[in-house]
């Protein structure tokens, strides 16, 4: 496709007065690098993680007796497999002669609007993505127990008790679910049994959900109740994450300080003129992104899809 005078007639002749577009709007930082902890550079096709247990407890030493040995547990492998993607545009040395607005030469910030978009979209995907199994396009959607980012069976290399990151039926946001959501926290364990002690940080949520957030961790009384109740969760130090770009307007997440989230640059986003077609005398400009994504261990993530 080739942008051309005949596509946009009325930027042939000085009669417009103002010209609104995509651009007029603002917009707001990145959001989806927030999620992710571990932000890397690839110089390789793929990336590999692995991951194992460490030793287990302590045993008692009698006197003149032997010291108790133990091996840590192997686990599995996962790998990132990068995608690159792109978009393009072209014009004719026409259209950018005679646009009497310099309209068109606007493209180049358009084509940087839509690959941001993209990187949202994308990096949303471990959380919209987060309670399927299902792999896309870079996204690595299960970890090293072969299970959803959000599952209530985590399992252990030292085959203990499974573990929870999501509610056994999913919850709104309100003062109960997100008081058990930190709660969870407090009970995970690592491979060998051990309290990890997690602490949320964050609190992410859609645009639906920001004032009954505010009013859950803002509050010095606790919300919906005339019982003149504290409200616990005020000063546990929560930030505040809101996004549109959660596809399920009801879900709502908690992370904590450190998680095994990660992203593999494979190309950051390049812009670069297309070679000149001088025959036809056209011109263009191409932006190219590479990545993979994704998580191999669960913990410091909690999230629900909430009830419809």
């Amino acid at each position: 496709m080739t942008t051309s005078r005949a596509q946009f007639v009325p930027l042939l002749e000085p009669i417009l007065n103002t010209i609104f577009n995509d651009q007029d709007v603002t917009r707001p930082e990145k959001l989806y690098t927030q999620f992710y902890d571990r932000i890397e550079t690839s110089k390789k096709a793929a990336e590999t993680d692995y991951n194992r247990a460490g030793l287990g407890d302590f045993q008692v030493k009698n006197e003149g007796g032997p010291i108790s040995f133990d091996d840590p547990i192997a686990g599995s492998e996962i790998k990132y497999t990068h995608v690159r993607s792109a978009l393009a545009y072209k014009i004719t040395q026409e259209m950018l002669d005679h646009d009497q607005y310099n309209e068109i030469r606007k493209l180049e910030m358009d084509l940087q609007i839509a690959g941001d978009d993209h990187l949202e979209v994308r990096g949303h995907l471990l959380l919209n993505s987060g309670f399927s199994t299902t792999n896309s396009q870079g996204f690595r959607a299960t970890g090293f127990d072969s299970l959803a980012l959000f599952s209530t069976a985590h399992t252990r290399l030292d085959g203990g008790t499974a573990q929870a990151n999501k509610p056994g039926t999913d919850a709104s946001l309100s003062w109960t679910s997100l008081a058990n959501g930190w709660t969870q926290f407090q009970l995970w364990v690592d491979h060998r049994g051990r309290p990890i002690r997690g602490i949320p940080t964050d609190l992410i949520i859609h645009p639906n959900d920001m004032l009954t957030a505010q009013e859950l961790i803002g509050s010095s009384l606790k919300p919906g109740t005339a019982n003149n109740e504290i409200n616990a969760m005020q000063n546990k130090g929560l930030n505040l994450i809101v996004t549109p770009y959660l596809t399920d307007t009801n879900s709502w997440y908690l992370k904590g300080g450190k998680t095994d989230a990660a992203w593999f640059w494979d190309v950051q986003p390049r812009t670069e003129m297309l070679d000149d077609d001088q025959i036809n005398e056209v011109m263009g400009r191409k932006r190219v992104q590479g990545f993979s994504h994704g998580h191999g261990q669960w913990y410091n993530y909690y999230g629900t899809s909430g009830t419809t």
